[in-house]
């Protein structure tokens, strides 16, 4: 009966081995899959910029052409595919409901921030990246998250508070 012990202690060692190298590897996999989101919401992020970019351009001519329909479509397309990417890690159980909120209101504010870009550029005839940089000194500046700024900007039109 002693000699069992020995061969019973040696299966659950090696079982427990086998049990955390499972582990580890899904927590690659849950990593993995959430660098995979986090990248998702870049690019919405950035894809939204750009269709808030053509839908300025649209609104100072008066038609579109095919190619910018056509662009913007696509964009448009990406933001879906990336909000259903959102839910369908949230539905896998790999984001929390938390983080798919934060998710989708990183969506819908992109937007407006987007807009103030735009208001900024416009008024300073300044670069897309200069005018974020702006928003962002702003932000650093009074403490605030650029969403917030940036919806104040687009309530208010009023961008003479903003770093030179």
């Amino acid at each position: 009966m002693n000699d069992e012990r020995p061969d019973r202690d040696a299966e659950l060692r090696l079982q427990i081995d086998d049990l955390q190298e499972r582990m580890a590897a899904n927590r690659a996999d849950i990593d993995s899959l959430r660098g995979r989101a986090d990248e998702a919401n870049h690019r919405a992020l950035v894809i939204e910029e750009r269709a808030d970019a053509a839908d300025r351009r649209a609104d100072s001519s008066e038609e579109l052409s095919a190619d910018d329909r056509r662009r913007i479509g696509d964009l448009e397309e990406h933001v879906d595919v990336d909000r259903a990417m959102i839910l369908e890690l949230q539905a896998d159980g790999l984001i929390s409901q938390k983080q798919a909120a934060q998710l989708q209101e990183a969506l819908s504010t992109s937007r407006r921030i987007g807009a103030a870009i735009g208001m900024v550029m416009a008024n300073r005839k300044v670069t897309e990246a200069a005018a974020f940089l702006t928003l962002t000194r702003a932000s650093q500046n009074s403490n605030r998250k650029v969403r917030v700024i940036a919806d104040e900007l687009v309530n208010t039109g009023d961008i003479s508070d903003l770093p030179a």
